[in-house]
């Protein structure tokens, strides 16, 4: 249950890095990628704050995560992880104001079942 709780963790973490990258991006503007080409803009694109911020939940969430795969059958928990899209999707409607269409409830409804299925049969 211990290690469950860990891969929770992670999903979140991961969730919550999503939205801070893409709040980061948000600010920085659609000229950002046009950052990425040059070493100065780059680096200022990587410490925006936001940006900064999602990838450090991106990279604590990658060590827990493998701690919890060394417990873990992979074939288990790795379609875990899905859950991330559901939580990424209401982090999006509720904290970027994104409009999330019938459709994607329904996707997000799906991977939710499926989801369930591998719990119980763990």
């Amino acid at each position: 249950m211990f290690m469950l709780a860990i891969v929770g963790v992670c999903i979140v973490l991961g969730s919550l890095g999503q939205i801070a990258m893409k709040q980061g991006m948000n600010e920085v503007g659609a000229d950002g990628i046009s950052k990425l080409l040059t070493p100065k803009g780059f680096l200022s694109m990587l410490l925006h704050k936001s940006v900064f911020i999602g990838i450090s939940l991106y990279i604590l969430a990658t060590i827990l995560w493998l701690f919890a795969i060394s417990k873990l059958d992979i074939s288990f928990a790795y379609p875990l992880l899905s859950i991330g899209y559901v939580l990424t999707a209401i982090f999006a409607f509720i904290y970027l104001k994104e409009n999330i269409t019938l459709a994607r409830w329904a996707g997000i409804t799906l991977i939710l079942i499926g989801c369930s299925l591998i719990i119980r049969s763990g």
